[in-house]
């Protein structure tokens, strides 16, 4: 009994041992991950684009493009809850391949759409570090702005020239994960509204709005440490968003918006400063 005693007497000893090594861990995931997410960023990258109006009109093609973004993950006044507040800005202009037909004939057509895309976004959540804070996620509301200039050029004959904007409005739900002591991996979703979705051809002079849709947007990242609080940043995101179209009408002329379908994945490079 009293080996026994001793056993476990040296048991406790030892898990009481581990104890602090294994807080000092924790916190030391907590810090990677709140490093990594307290920054101001900025990067370069390109878009692939795939836009259709059903068989007849397609677009496709890459644009290059920057961003810029600043974010915070900040404790809170309550355990074991963080603030997380994010802000974003992505450009993106290039010549898009265009796939359809004249206006008035209806003869084939395939042209260069020299597109300008830009979108601006706004998050605001709580960060939940979850597996005694080896990991963190991040529940969040979200608000923003799109918009596209398609300036479709055409040989020898008149293109167009309309400008597409939309609010954004909706939630999401990001997931980071220490990988090394140095490298985050991240993970998220978005549902967003489209609200206010609106279409202006210059050419002609008239716009009109069109339904509200729906937009879904995947997103992967990954944050290393280079030196010090230079990081380095690498993601990847995937959205599918539908524009509802409109009906003619002799405020626009007979002219419409039809039901479309857009397809987009990003890849950005960048570097970071974290504070």
């Amino acid at each position: 009994m009293r080996g026994l005693r001793l056993g476990f007497l040296a048991c406790g000893v030892s898990l009481l041992a581990l104890t602090p090594a294994l807080a000092q861990e924790v916190n030391s995931s907590h810090a990677t991950i709140a490093a990594a997410e307290t920054n101001i960023n900025i990067s370069v990258g390109f878009m692939h684009t795939q836009y259709s109006e059903g068989p007849p009109d397609s677009e496709n093609g890459f644009t290059p493009g920057f961003g810029v973004g600043a974010s915070a993950l900040l404790p809170s006044a309550w355990q074991n809850i963080d603030y997380y507040a994010a802000f974003a800005y992505q450009f993106n202009a290039g010549n898009l391949t265009y796939n359809g037909h004249y206006l008035y004939s209806g003869a084939p057509l395939t042209a260069t759409d020299r597109a300008v895309f830009n979108r601006i976004q706004a998050r605001m959540g709580l960060g939940f570090p979850l597996a005694g804070g080896a990991l963190e996620i991040i529940p969040y509301f979200t608000a923003g702005y799109q918009s596209w200039n398609r300036n479709i050029d055409v040989e020898g004959a008149q293109g167009t020239d309309e400008f597409y904007s939309s609010a954004l409005v909706g939630g999401g739900l990001k997931l980071d994960i220490p990988i090394t002591a140095t490298i985050v991996a991240s993970g998220g979703a978005e549902f967003l509204g489209m609200v206010g979705n609106h279409v202006d051809n210059n050419l002609v002079g008239i716009g009109f709005g069109m339904g509200n849709s729906a937009q879904q947007r995947i997103s992967l990242g990954l944050d290393s440490v280079l030196y010090g609080p230079l990081h380095l940043q690498a993601n990847a995101n995937w959205t599918h968003f539908n524009y509802a179209g409109s009906k003619p009408s002799y405020a626009t002329y007979g002219y419409f918006e039809p039901l479309s379908s857009t397809t987009q994945v990003g890849v950005n490079l960048g570097l970071a400063y974290s504070f």
